[in-house]
């Protein structure tokens, strides 16, 4: 999530929607004042400096020892200025600050809220579904295979910790009381063409450049062609009925 004060816009980052490439790229416009939750450890890595007042909060949290983990390398650095960033927005935010949902942000900051154009992406829910399996399974041994994390985010049941039961869905990061509060919806299938729109409709002399912030986690199974080729008829029909108001929103089909 970023909140813009020097171009008046929220960005809210929806999961497994390109947030953290957008994010790592916003933050070349970002102003000394402006807030940037999501992808911290990317921009750093992608060269990029963070805000004054990123800094300033992450230092605060971490009683004032942050320049110390410079001593530890790039990246340890970069997990501290997260994590402390994290923590301090945790008693306003919630458990997952980057995304957090709407009403929670509209609490926790209604000056910028009322001033602010909000925007966010959304994305075909088979198609982040199958995204959201590669991106939770990277790295495990004898990982649940995509027909048994689908069953698994349908039971509630989390697979001990692989299955992002609390966090699964987009619906209420971008609506309150279920209607959509996000001034411009961007499709994902659309990414660079729309977000260009919307970026230049808030001021924002974009360039297009986009980062592949996480990119490289979804790998080619057995089974040729796209997402739909992941799916049979139950596990598509387990998906539909779990995103059905977004599908139904956006005229998402299978």
């Amino acid at each position: 999530m970023i909140i813009s004060r020097e171009h008046s816009f929220i960005f809210l980052h929806n999961r497994k929607t390109a947030g953290s490439s957008i994010s790592v790229s916003l933050s070349r416009y970002l102003g000394p004042d402006d807030l940037q939750i999501s992808a911290i450890p990317e921009t750093l890595s992608a060269g990029l400096p963070l805000t004054e007042r990123v800094l300033r909060e992450a230092n605060k949290q971490a009683h004032g020892l942050l320049p110390l983990f410079r001593l530890l390398g790039k990246r340890a650095y970069a997990r501290a200025v997260a994590r402390s960033i994290d923590h301090a927005y945790r008693p306003l935010l919630g458990r997952k600050p980057p995304h957090a949902p709407a009403a929670t942000v509209a609490a926790a900051f209604p000056e910028d809220w009322a001033a602010c154009r909000k925007f966010c992406v959304v994305r075909n829910p088979w198609d982040k579904t199958v995204s959201d399996h590669f991106w939770r399974i990277k790295g495990i041994r004898n990982p649940p295979t995509f027909d048994a994390y689908v069953r698994a985010l349908a039971a509630g049941d989390s697979l001990n910790g692989i299955v992002p039961i609390e966090f699964h869905s987009n619906w209420e990061l971008y609506t309150i009381n279920d209607t959509v509060i996000a001034d411009h919806v961007v499709r994902f299938e659309n990414l660079a063409e729309e977000l260009q729109t919307v970026l230049q409709s808030l001021g924002l002399d974009w360039d297009g450049w986009l980062p592949r912030a996480k990119g490289g986690t979804r790998k080619t199974s057995k089974r040729s062609g796209g997402y739909r080729d992941m799916y049979d008829a139950e596990t598509a029909a387990i998906v539909g009925n779990l995103y059905a108001r977004e599908a139904e929103t956006f005229g998402y089909t299978f």
